[in-house]
Order: structure tokens, then C-alpha cells, then sequence
């Protein structure tokens, strides 16, 4: 009988020490470092001892959160607290905490897509650019549809429409200086370019570390107007070296 007792209080014993180390197991780690992860959501826990914590999830480690005192937490940043010194548990503060985390982890740019934005700021940004190349058009295409934007004053939208206009084929939105209407995008690109060999994509990023660049907003190189763009008049100089030579 009294071994029976023995073994029975052994089990007992053991069961309960199993359950407070599965309880130990499940419980969140009390971390006092920094972030270990992708913080992907937080909220307000208590420990043992009934002092307010923060419960960490990390996108690494979905099922395991980890448990940090609100001290640390307040200066890791995953916790804003109020006038009286109490945390904001609320799911909007929370998660504008996890957006001030990664604010400044912004994605590089498309090298070709941003110099298209700088040297045509004034007439489409940078989203427009790559949701246009994103969708499959390709960067010849975007920069034609980006000079014609510019020969129109137009902005994203227009440049948007031009694009749209391609794939669909349906050019009745824009009428030429004849009053008809482009049946296809050569006859736009004609009308709008005038078979300018300049208005393509190698030119652009041929120009993208000169200074005109830089200093035209975005507008490409300035031109000499009275030559229709392309550059001093040659001609006037040679007729001038004629005279010169019949003196």
C-alpha cells in the first residue's frame, strides 16, 4: 500500500511538472534586445506578475511571438504611450508603429524607369512609368507615348490614355490638326513626332547625366526653336564663309 502511495505521488509529481514546463513552452519568450525579424503584428500582453507587456509576431516565426516589457518596447519603437505613461493598444496604433519600422526600406527604382521620370517630370512620375512596364509595354513604346505626352502638355493621365490607346487599338479620343482621327499608332506617333529620331529612348538615356538634364526640370534639352529643335543653323555659317571668301 505504501508503495503504491509512493508511485502514485511520483506520477503526480511528474504530471505537474510536465505541465508547468509545457505552460513555461507555450508562453512568450521575455526579450529584452532588439528586433530579431519582420515585425508583421503586435498587441498588449500581461505577465506573471500582472505588468502590461508587448506580444511580438514576426513574419519568420508566425506561431511564436515574443514578449517584451514595455520599456524596451517603447524604445524599439513598438509602442506608443499616452499622456499618463499607459500603452495605446489599439490595432491602428499598432500598426502605424510597424509602418514608422520600415518607412525608410524603400525599393530601389527601375534605373531605366526613374531616369524617365526625371528627364519627363513635368508630364508623368515614376508610377505611371513602371505600372505602364509592369503591365508589359515596353520602355521604347513608354517613351514615345512620353514624348508625344510632352508635345501635347499633358500629364499622367494623358500619357496613361496614349498607352491605353495602343493596346485597345481605338484612337477616337485624339483628333489630328486635319480633324480626323489616327487609325493606328504609327499615324499618331506621325502626327504627334513628325518622324523625330530623336524622340526615343536611347537619346534619353544618353542625356541622363547632362547637365541640361539637370537643370531643364525634367523637360529634356533645351532647342534652338528657330530651327525646329535641332540646334544652331549650320547654313547661316556657311553662307557667311561664302562672303568671306568673295571678298
Amino acid at each position: 500500500m505504501k508503495i503504491s502511495k509512493y508511485f502514485f505521488t511520483l506520477l503526480l509529481g511528474i504530471a505537474l511538472l510536465v505541465t508547468q514546463a509545457g505552460s513555461a513552452l507555450a508562453a512568450p519568450a521575455l526579450q529584452d534586445g532588439g528586433i530579431e525579424g519582420t515585425v508583421t503584428a503586435l498587441e498588449c500582453g500581461t505577465d506573471t506578475e500582472g505588468n502590461t507587456n508587448i506580444l511580438v509576431t514576426y513574419e519568420e516565426t508566425p506561431d511564436a511571438p515574443v514578449e517584451f516589457d514595455l520599456g524596451t518596447a517603447e524604445s524599439l519603437g513598438l509602442v506608443t504611450l499616452d499622456n499618463e505613461g499607459n500603452p495605446i493598444c489599439t490595432e491602428e496604433a499598432f500598426q502605424a508603429n510597424i509602418d514608422t519600422l520600415y518607412a525608410d526600406e524603400e525599393e530601389p527604382q527601375h534605373p531605366v524607369g526613374a531616369v524617365l521620370a526625371l528627364f519627363f517630370s513635368d508630364y508623368a512620375d515614376y508610377d505611371a512609368i513602371m505600372e505602364a512596364h509592369e503591365n508589359g509595354t515596353g520602355f521604347g513604346v513608354i517613351t514615345q507615348a512620353l514624348w508625344m505626352t510632352m508635345q501635347m502638355e499633358g500629364n499622367s493621365d494623358l500619357f496613361t490614355e496614349i498607352l491605353t490607346a495602343k493596346v485597345s487599338g481605338d484612337y477616337s479620343n485624339f483628333v489630328l490638326e486635319d480633324g480626323s482621327t489616327p487609325q493606328n499608332w504609327g499615324q499618331l506617333k506621325k502626327a504627334l513626332l513628325n518622324k523625330d529620331e530623336k524622340n526615343n529612348l536611347g537619346n534619353v538615356m544618353s542625356d541622363k547625366d547632362n547637365d541640361e538634364l539637370k537643370t531643364n526640370n525634367g523637360n529634356g534639352p533645351d532647342k534652338d526653336k528657330s530651327n525646329n529643335g535641332k540646334g544652331p543653323d549650320k547654313n547661316k555659317d556657311k553662307g557667311k564663309d561664302k562672303d568671306k571668301k568673295k571678298d
